[in-house]
């Protein structure tokens, strides 16, 4: 009987959202002729997940869970250890702060056995939940930076750009060769993205296990049936903490693409770019009234990342004025 691989990997996880997360895994529908195994990575929790009266519950009441642990943050690092211990064919990736739908698993398998060719997909719905109070410009304008996507129908294909038919981490669905091959590349240093580690917020490794997908000639999408709800809690809400996960997420980005596709394709101009970054800042002002100032630096950190991650990209320093400016705006 083929094996579902359900994954999460966490680091000292707030045991209100893990909690969903774990109930919402126990009452997934498993389709007729599956198995399924749960597989919990403590990624260097500051008080391991096992000790926790949360999971000692949970683990009594599911015995197709385990936790497994590593004492090296990052997650990519805990991504290549459930890669190792997981038995399943196709793997489901669940962030510490998804709930998917009870039927999530049924349309998991329909495309895995319906279109071959396609190797990484994930949620086409998506529903952000703030689980407390957040800014009146955070509700009326950052549900789609927090994911929230409204897919009527699957969606595949296959960019070297970010498109809208890409998956994102949350609840993402990967083919067992599509994420070995990833967990090779990212062992090997050849991706040289960690994910989120401590307080900094780049990422990217999500984006290089579709971009790789994209590489090795593989269609990734979305799935309109697959359905979770995204809790945000406030603490990421503010505006110093968006800034600097728009920075983050921006510079990763290029590195992610330059990293499984090429450098060449990623010329950098770092003048004309900040120089449109400065066109955009000024444009949001004018468009968000007043909440301008805001979203004006937004801008400026999405533009700032992107040139600082292409630097990275070509093993190239960065000038006085981008560590200047980065330091200047708080994005590191």
């Amino acid at each position: 009987m083929p094996t579902l691989s359900l994954v999460t990997c966490t680091r000292s996880p707030d045991p209100a959202l893990l909690s969903r997360v774990v109930a919402a895994v126990a009452a997934l529908e498993v389709p007729a002729g599956w198995t399924r195994e749960y597989l919990l990575i403590d990624s260097a929790s500051g008080i391991p997940l096992v000790e926790t009266d949360l999971i000692r519950s949970f683990l009594r009441d599911a015995p197709w869970a385990r936790v497994l642990r590593t004492d090296a943050p990052g997650l990519a690092i805990a991504r290549r250890l459930a890669v190792l211990e997981s038995a399943g064919s196709l793997l489901v990736w669940f962030d510490d702060d998804n709930v998917p739908a009870p039927d999530y698993l049924g349309a998991v398998i329909r495309v895995a056995t319906e279109r071959p060719q396609v190797s990484v997909w994930g949620a086409g719905r998506i529903h952000v939940e703030f689980t407390g109070p957040v800014a009146p410009w955070v509700e009326r304008e950052m549900r789609p930076f927090f994911q929230e996507r409204r897919h009527a129908a699957d969606e595949f294909g296959s960019a070297q750009h970010w498109a809208t038919f890409f998956p994102v981490g949350s609840g993402m669905v990967t083919r067992r060769e599509a994420i070995v091959r990833w967990a090779a590349a990212s062992a090997q240093g050849r991706y040289s993205l960690t994910g989120r580690s401590g307080t900094r917020l780049s990422a990217g490794d999500d984006a290089q296990i579709v971009f790789g997908a994209v590489a090795a000639g593989e269609l990734v999408g979305v799935v309109a049936a697959q359905s979770l709800v995204h809790l945000i809690p406030p603490a990421r809400c503010t505006e110093d903490y968006l800034a600097r996960l728009e920075f983050g997420l921006a510079a990763s980005l290029r590195v992610a693409r330059a990293e499984c596709f090429g450098s060449e394709h990623l010329a950098v101009r770092e003048d004309l770019s900040v120089i449109a970054g400065v066109r955009a800042a000024l444009k949001a002002r004018r468009v968000h009234g007043a909440d301008g100032a805001r979203f004006a630096r937004f801008e400026l950190a999405r533009r700032l990342g992107a040139v600082a991650g292409t630097l990275q990209t070509q093993h190239r320093p960065e000038p006085w004025w981008l560590r200047a400016a980065i330091a200047a705006m708080g994005l590191r």
